[in-house]
């Protein structure tokens, strides 16, 4: 019952972001979807094999006082699927999101370019992991129900002026674990953990 009031207030808070752009007369609204290519910085993963679905909705709105800025802010609802594939181990882990990216974009080439970055805080909904084939509950109780701080970079072409292809990449500066004494440093990091670590593409439809 938690994470569907969640999920409703998620909705409830990007309504009120359309119906706020779409009063100053200042807005765009696109939907899209997509395919996630993930693994989890710490449990053991790498070259981005675990494949999920990225759907969802957003608009953006102009910064400045002119409506033909090219500074805009983007704000999305998404569902998103990430998690790892450990071959060694026959692991998966599979972790579903609904999250809300919040990015700064600059716009050229006649808004047909758009190049953004920001962060996309997400809620868990959903988490499965198996090993050969058996599903595990031990992971349940160690993910995080939040992760905070995904930090997001996007680039987005408009072949038209409502169809485009988008790729994105996303690091999760904090771990999504509950218990860092086990996993891996990431640069210079000081603490421990689990990181999400995804590149997606996606097709948009923008109205």
């Amino acid at each position: 019952m938690k994470k569907i009031i969640l999920a409703l207030l998620f909705l409830n808070f990007q309504l009120s972001i359309f119906n706020l752009a779409q009063a100053q007369g200042r807005f765009d609204a696109h939907v899209f979807a997509g395919l996630n290519m993930s693994q989890i910085d710490g449990d053991r993963s790498d070259g981005y094999s675990h494949p999920g679905l990225r759907a969802g909705v957003g608009t953006s709105f102009c910064l400045g006082e002119e409506l033909n800025s090219p500074w805009r802010m983007v704000v999305e609802l998404a569902f998103t699927d990430k998690g790892s594939s450990v071959k060694n181990v026959d692991q998966s882990i599979s972790l579903s999101y609904v999250e809300i990216p919040i990015l700064m974009s600059y716009n050229t080439m006649e808004n047909r370019l758009r190049i953004a970055a920001g962060i996309a805080p997400a809620y868990c909904v959903r988490t499965k992991v198996t090993t050969a084939g058996a599903e595990e509950s031990g992971w349940n109780d160690n993910i995080s129900a939040f992760d905070w701080l995904p930090l997001t970079l996007s680039l987005r072409y408009r072949f038209t002026d409502h169809l485009g292809i988008e790729a994105r990449y996303q690091y999760s500066a904090l771990s999504i674990t509950k218990n860092t004494g086990s996993g891996t440093y990431f640069l210079f990091r000081t603490n421990k953990g689990c990181f999400n670590n995804l590149v997606s593409f996606s097709l948009s439809y923008t109205f």
